[in-house]
């Protein structure tokens, strides 16, 4: 009866196939690219990628990892607890929908893994990139918009506290292009991302701009750090870059530090690559706008000064919930202490962030953190998946008559922030 079953029976085994067939598409590329051994490579990974789809829709026992990823361990003892915790073997239908969607994705990444030539082989970066250039000209529309206040930052506070919300609006939005919502096909930006903000200011549920900007002043011209906790590659990626840069260019922060995955991962969500891959690209842009290539270039010049930073960790691609992770890694949690703000983007850190618990839409959004606090948090979401809180009452209803698939189809969103 929820998002879940449809995502393990039919959204799960769409992605698989998918993947299946782009491998299939992409054999000769990836061949050239890799290795004139890795065509062998590719047949058994669409092989075993099929092989997975059939897992999912017979409801096999989740099988440990056999592979050598430095995750590894820490999959295979969650998998083991939980099976005790259940008291039964973990089934694809008999278990969590945050662990099982987790570990197809984790399962696919070991199919590369176990090979001889793809190791490295990220299956979803063309997809990723696809999208991004179908939404250049969208891109082009915010850089318009942008650079001229961060070549002049001599806007009043009234003003930098306007922008600085529409920002917040846009890079909202911009996590409506999810290509794991899109079964694995490229989803682009192709609308003017400024009008659009405006046009869907009623579907924000939950608006909590305002004590952003109270949180922002506060911590403005203190050399303070802020986060942001990533979620996907392409146009979302683009709208997070340009909000850090709103921040840094008006003193908000000295320095930003973006968490990205260690894997593919969710199809769409940002590594390392993408974002490098992402600023070269927006300098060579000029035929979509000469904005573009000032942009990269203004971002290319913050990482190699070390203004930002980009962090992968094993953490982000753990089926944990975030309040376990004080535990599971202690490390990352006290990275994250150090951050006046961490934002969290997209809907499978909100999940993370409510640990996967159907609260009632009206419970707090500071009670369903269930105690994780390392700094003050902001989440920016299109909802996705039954999981929400922090709304006023009746909200929940009156959106569930307008759409009875209100809370799945990505067209409601969430701006919540949580102080220390």
């Amino acid at each position: 009866r929820s998002f879940a079953y449809f995502t393990v029976n039919e959204r799960l085994p769409a992605i698989l196939f998918k993947c299946a067939q782009d491998l299939k598409s992409n054999i000769d590329e990836i061949a050239q690219f890799h290795s004139k051994n890795a065509e062998q490579d590719v047949e058994i990974a669409i092989k075993s990628v099929l092989e997975l789809k059939d897992e999912i829709k017979s409801n096999k026992p989740l099988s440990h990892f056999t592979s050598n990823g430095s995750d590894v361990s820490l999959w295979n003892q969650f998998l083991e607890r939980q099976a005790q915790k259940e008291g039964e073997s973990l089934k694809w239908f008999n278990t969590v929908w945050l662990y099982v969607e987790c570990y197809m994705y984790r399962r696919v990444r070991q199919i590369f893994e176990l090979s001889s030539t793809l190791k490295s082989y990220d299956h979803y970066q063309k997809t990723k990139e696809s999208s991004l250039l179908a939404s250049l000209d969208a891109c082009a529309t915010l850089s318009n918009h942008l650079i001229p206040q961060l070549k002049n930052p001599a806007l009043s506070e009234e003003q930098i506290k306007e922008q600085l919300i529409k920002l917040l609006k846009l890079n909202l939005w911009g996590n409506r292009f999810d290509m794991s919502i899109s079964l694995g096909s490229a989803s682009a930006a192709t609308s003017d991302p400024l009008t659009l903000v405006n046009q869907l200011e009623d579907f924000i549920l939950a608006d909590d701009s305002l004590k952003i900007w109270s949180k922002l002043l506060d911590i403005r011209n203190k050399n303070s750090t802020i986060d942001f906790v990533c979620d996907n590659a392409g146009y979302e990626l683009f709208t997070d870059l340009c909000l850090a840069d709103f921040l840094v260019t008006y003193g908000f922060a000295s320095r930003i530090r973006f968490h990205v995955k260690v894997l593919p991962w969710f199809v769409s969500d940002a590594m390392v690559h993408d974002v490098t891959w992402t600023i070269d690209t927006l300098k060579n842009a000029g035929v979509h706008s000469d904005r573009l290539p000032e942009l990269g270039s203004r971002w290319k010049n913050y990482i190699d000064s070390d203004a930002w930073e980009l962090i992968p960790s094993d953490f982000w691609t753990l089926p944990y919930e975030y309040w376990a992770m004080k535990e599971v890694d202690s490390k990352l949690y006290s990275k994250l202490c150090e951050a006046a703000i961490i934002f969290f983007k997209g809907d499978l850190n909100y999940r993370k962030l409510m640990g996967e618990v159907n609260w009632l839409a009206t419970e707090s959004f500071h009670n369903a953190l269930q105690g994780f606090h390392p700094s003050n948090i902001a989440a920016l979401r299109t909802i996705k998946a039954d999981v929400v809180s922090g709304l006023k009452p009746g909200l929940a209803e009156a959106a569930a008559a307008r759409d009875p698939q209100w809370n799945f189809a990505g067209d409601y969103g969430l701006i919540q922030y949580d102080g220390k």
